[in-house]
């Protein structure tokens, strides 16, 4: 099923949803720069891949053991990950409430599909 939502700048963004995958763009903040900048995701098994295009995301983040916490009081539908045994903390911003919530819906059952999942509970809200 696909999904075609306006964003705030005006953009409109493609989103694909399957049974076994969420895909889709979201803003990502990049490390260095701290500026927003879209990006392709897509969440696969335990694994959230990302990058600049839809052909080839590039990079992933573990998503076993991973902490993801919404933002709250930002007003900008955001949401952090940080991997198990990483300092790094990637942000991260959807253009709607529900996009938000769907993703992070997502990646919490991906957590919770794997045989390797930890302990801690995963609580979408």
């Amino acid at each position: 099923m696909a999904v075609v939502s306006a964003t705030s700048n005006g953009l409109v963004e493609n989103t694909t949803e399957t049974k076994e995958n969420k895909k889709g763009w979201l803003s990502k903040r990049t490390h260095f720069s701290y500026r927003w900048k879209p990006a392709w995701f897509e969440v696969t098994e335990t694994k959230l891949l990302y990058g600049e295009n839809e052909e080839e995301p590039q990079k992933t983040i573990n998503l076993i053991g991973a902490e993801v916490e919404a933002l709250e009081g930002d007003g900008a539908f955001g949401w952090t990950i940080t991997p198990k045994d990483s300092s790094r903390t990637f942000f991260l911003r959807a253009s709607s409430e529900a996009e938000q919530r769907g993703w992070m819906l997502a990646i919490c059952e991906a957590q919770l599909s794997s045989t390797e999942h930890a302990s801690n509970a995963c609580v979408v809200q």
